[in-house]
């Protein structure tokens, strides 16, 4: 409540306490009567406040009535001074005072609030108001005329005319306080009915002192400053509290209640009873007041006449609205194609327009007057008269949708119903409008398939399904991105695009953002992305704007591959492409420059035997021979890693072989590096050359050692190994199967995914210039891929690195080496043979050999000069030496048409560079017989000699 409706509340309590004290001390004394009635001054001034501030904060209804309310005050309490001045100053026994024509008088504006209602307009009932205020002013100066200044009736007794006074006033003050019951019954409203009631209280209140005072004057026994006097403060008080807590809001008028309309219509025309009762006043005045009797039946009636010119106005106005209404309404449910309707209780139509009978084949006559069921079918009607039922109990207005078939067409219609009232607020039936929206459905299912479609497709889909709004926040996001990325959709909705982006790259976000809100159409792009459990991986983005029919982008629709173990696969594959091709260029690199080394050995060779031991040109030939040695060993590495050697495989036991070469590892090592050997149990059995096996191993013991100057622990351990397909995809392209594992580890230096993207490249080292020719694990990897296998790193900076190496289990016995039959003295022949080799200088130095060694020896540059030569001396030729690359066709096919010419004679493959003509993953293809480059002049001599005496390829298989 605000202070000031408080402060009110507390100066009426002030008043009746101090009135209370001033008659407790001071009772029946002049003092406590003069006071007390200046106390009952200050409450009727303050009444008057406080109803006027009631004025101001009430609505229409209320701002008028308290005004008038605050009016009646205003006069009372002039009244009252009148009175105070009066008695108790004056002391006046004269029968009529000054002011006693506000006796009455001073209620004529709180009369007129009975005639005021929250229905009424804010304008256009002045002049009916104004008729009904000069009726009942007339009325009230009747009355006071009648009863105070008619001289005849002064001369009786004084007492006689206060009686008079007394049931004067029990009549008037007692008819007005039922007035207000009574109106506050007939009202309809909560707000007037609340109004009225309080009014009739303080008036029933107001009666009782009034009259109680009026006779205590006619018997002469009013006593000054006594109790009647409290009674007159504590009722003006009263009616402040009444205005205090008046609650100033008014709500939508809602009737709490209806009457007769003969009881409407007796109250509209009441005010017109007053000229028959101001009539019979002026007719008692009329022998001493005749012009006041005339003027006041002349002003009442014509009061009430002009009060029915306003109201027949107001009807013909109301008349010429309502037609005007009639029309307007009859244009819209003519000119619209929804369907308009009334009911009655029973379901019967009472008005439909056009398009309601349009949609039922109808005319309106025929279906006016007609219910539900009878146009409609039967079960359609069913539930359309349900929704009524629903609507006329509930009273409220409902929207459905409902389907209608008539004339054997089904409709769908959106109808909103609402009660049908009268001017009471009685439901006497029911107002519809439906609209048909079969089309309109119809295409909503449409859309709704296509919806539902569309989202079973996004929700199955492999592919993340991302949408973001302009701020480049997540607005849609479906299973598969929770899949990839990790965030549930509660989690992910409405965060920023900064939520997949590695920290590195969040910066760009926005910028990449708005350029994909520029483009015109769709980008594409591979990035790394960060998902919840903080991995990276990388996806692929197909990016496209979201515009509507305006051309107004409304954000981005995305949609997202995890290609993680794509790109994977491609840099492996491009790892392994280069591998591939280094070992190509290492491998022609390496045969042409056997050729070269070959022909350097075998002069060296030649002139070493021809110079005396004791010079320098004797320690020459040996550092050019020592020179070509270590130049044969790196040819021999690099044709390791491209896998173009020769190997001699076989059936061995790993843990054989790593325990053979122990002791020499440990001699290799050093004794500040701690070697721990873990042989596997029940290890199976590999396929592979046991020299090229144990060349690994000490490739990569070497490479521990130096990768621990300071000392440490080295490890070589073997196991049995089953690769799942898991394990597989993450290390393409191991095939998944049964593999026996060899693992060499230190806790040396370690290196860095940089590093280690290299290790296996020819050259490439991380040691000092001169101590690492960078061949050593390049010949790992070579070695291992040739023997069928797979090697992979393990490695962390300071943390050590670990070589895993997994070759195929074959789970056979393991194979014995056989004696291998060395020469003792190099041998002389005096056989024919063929020589077809395209460099030049290793022709000469071969045939100028085996010459020399007592063969006949018929060179060729190439391989048709050879087939002539052969053609020419076919009987003789037993022994054909051929490069297995030649031009225009490979030793093997060389050898083959030789065969054809002369089928006895044998054939030995030299070469520095090895291929699938002779052999096939670098095992020699059986019946073969083959002489690498670079060799020494006695390995020439002994290997012919060794071919030509060796048995027949044939006899050997007939054996």
């Amino acid at each position: 409540m605000p202070k000031q409706r408080r402060y009110a509340l507390a100066a009426a309590a002030i008043l009746v306490v101090v009135h209370l004290i001033l008659l407790t001390f001071r009772y029946g004394t002049p003092f406590a009567s003069l006071w007390g009635d200046w106390i009952g001054s200050a409450a009727v001034f303050l009444a008057a406040v406080v109803s006027w501030s009631a004025s101001r904060r009430s609505g229409p209804f209320g701002k008028r009535v308290w005004r008038l309310i605050s009016l009646s005050l205003a006069l009372a309490f002039i009244d009252q001074i009148g009175f105070t001045y009066y008695f108790d100053y004056l002391h006046a026994t004269v029968a009529l005072w000054g002011t006693d024509i506000l006796v009455f008088f001073w209620a004529v504006p709180a009369m007129m609030t009975l005639f005021l209602s929250p229905r009424d307009p804010s304008s256009g009932f002045r002049w009916l108001r104004f008729c009904d205020f000069v009726q009942v002013c007339t009325l009230v100066l009747g009355l006071e005329l009648s009863l105070l200044f008619v001289p005849s009736r002064w001369q009786t007794s004084t007492s006689t005319m206060q009686f008079r006074f007394f049931y004067v006033g029990l009549a008037f003050f007692g008819l007005l306080a039922l007035s207000f019951l009574i109106r506050g019954l007939l009202t309809r409203y909560r707000t007037a009915r609340a109004f009225f009631f309080r009014l009739a209280g303080f008036f029933f209140a107001f009666a009782i002192i009034s009259n109680l005072t009026l006779f205590a004057f006619a018997t002469d026994s009013y006593p000054q400053g006594a109790w009647p006097d409290l009674m007159w403060t504590v009722t003006y008080c009263s009616l402040v509290v009444i205005a205090a807590t008046w609650d100033g809001a008014e709500s939508p008028l809602e009737a709490i209640g209806s009457f007769a309309p003969r009881v409407q219509l007796l109250a509209q025309f009441s005010p017109l009873l007053i000229p028959a009762i101001t009539f019979p006043l002026a007719l008692q005045i009329a022998q001493e007041q005749f012009v006041w009797s005339v003027l006041l039946v002349m002003v009442s009636f014509g009061a009430a006449a002009g009060r029915l010119y306003v109201v027949q106005r107001q009807l013909l106005y109301s008349s010429q609205e309502l037609q005007k209404n009639l029309s307007l309404l009859q244009g819209i449910t003519e000119g619209t194609t929804d369907s308009v309707y009334v009911k009655d209780l029973q379901g019967r139509y009472l008005m439909i327009n056009s398009a309601f009978a349009r949609f039922q084949g109808r005319s309106v006559g025929e279906v006016i007057g007609k219910n539900t069921s009878e146009v409609f079918s039967l079960e359609s009607g069913r539930e359309i008269m349900e929704h009524d039922r629903v609507v006329l109990e509930s009273g409220r207005t409902c929207t459905y949708e409902e389907v209608g078939i008539a004339a054997g067409v089904t409709r769908t219609y959106l109808s909103t119903k609402s009660p049908y009232r009268d001017a009471n607020g009685r439901i006497i039936g029911l107002v519809g409008i439906s609209r048909d929206i079969t089309d309109r459905k119809r295409a909503e299912e449409e859309v709704r398939k296509s919806e539902q479609r569309l989202r079973i497709h996004v929700e199955h889909t492999p592919l993340a399904v991302i949408e973001w709004d302009l701020e480049h926040r997540v607005v849609a996001w479906n299973a598969a991105a929770e899949s990839i990325f990790g965030f549930s959709r509660e989690e992910a909705m409405g965060r920023h695009a900064s939520l997949l982006v590695p920290p590195a790259y969040r910066q760009q976000v926005d910028e990449v953002g708005q350029g994909l809100l520029a483009q015109k159409g769709g980008t594409r792009s591979t990035n790394e992305n960060s998902t919840k459990d903080g991995r990276t991986i990388s996806c692929e983005w197909y990016n496209t704007p979201l515009v509507d029919e305006s051309g107004g982008v409304l954000g981005v629709a995305s949609l997202v591959q995890d290609v993680t173990e794509r790109v994977a696969l491609e840099e492996k594959l491009r790892q392994s492409q280069k591998m591939e091709a280094i070992g190509r260029l290492a491998g022609g690199v390496a045969h042409d420059f056997n050729n070269l080394l070959t022909v350097i050995i075998g002069y060296s060779q030649i002139l070493g035997e021809g110079v005396p031991a004791p010079s320098r040109l004797k320690d020459a030939t040996k550092q050019i021979r020592s020179a070509a040695d270590r130049a044969a060993d790196i040819t021999r590495q690099l044709l390791a890693f491209s896998r173009k050697q020769v190997l001699s495989p076989r059936v061995i036991d790993l843990n054989d072989v790593m325990m053979n070469i122990d002791a020499m590892l440990r001699r290799l090592i050093g004794e500040d590096i701690e070697i721990l050997t873990v042989p596997g149990r029940d290890l199976g059995t590999v396929k592979a050359d046991p020299g090229q096996i144990e060349q690994v191993i000490m490739n990569l013991v070497v490479n521990a050692r130096d990768a621990m100057p300071s000392g440490g622990k080295l490890t070589l351990e073997t196991e049995n190994a089953e690769l799942d397909e898991a394990y597989a995809r993450d290390h393409a392209p191991l095939q998944p199967g049964r593999y026996v594992m060899l693992a060499v580890s230190d806790t040396g230096v370690g290196m860095t995914a940089d590093t280690q993207a290299h290790i296996f490249e020819p050259f490439f080292t991380t040691k000092e210039v001169g101590k690492g020719t960078g061949l050593g694990l390049s010949t790992v990897y070579g070695i291992v891929k040739q023997s069928g296998g797979y090697v992979w790193v393990y490695s962390e900076p300071n943390q050590g690195t670990t070589f895993k190496i997994y070759f195929p289990r074959i789970d056979q016995p393991v194979e014995g080496v056989g004696a291998e039959r060395r020469p003792a003295e190099v041998q002389r022949g005096t056989e024919t043979i063929l020589l077809v080799e395209d460099d030049e200088q290793l022709r000469q130095l071969i045939s100028s050999v085996l010459g020399e060694s007592g063969y006949k020896v018929l060179p060729a540059a190439g391989t048709a000069e050879g087939l002539a030569s052969c053609r020419g001396n076919h009987q003789d030729i037993r022994l054909l030496v051929t490069d297995v690359i030649l031009p225009g066709m490979n030793g093997r096919q060389l050898a083959e048409q030789v065969r054809q010419i002369s089928p006895r004679t044998r054939v030995l493959y030299i070469s520095g560079y090895t291929s699938n003509a002779i052999v096939h993953y670098g095992v020699l293809d059986p019946g073969l017989w083959f002489l690498p480059k670079p060799f020494s002049l006695s390995a020439l001599v002994a290997k012919v000699r060794e071919v030509l005496d060796a048995e027949a390829p044939e006899q050997k298989a007939n054996q």
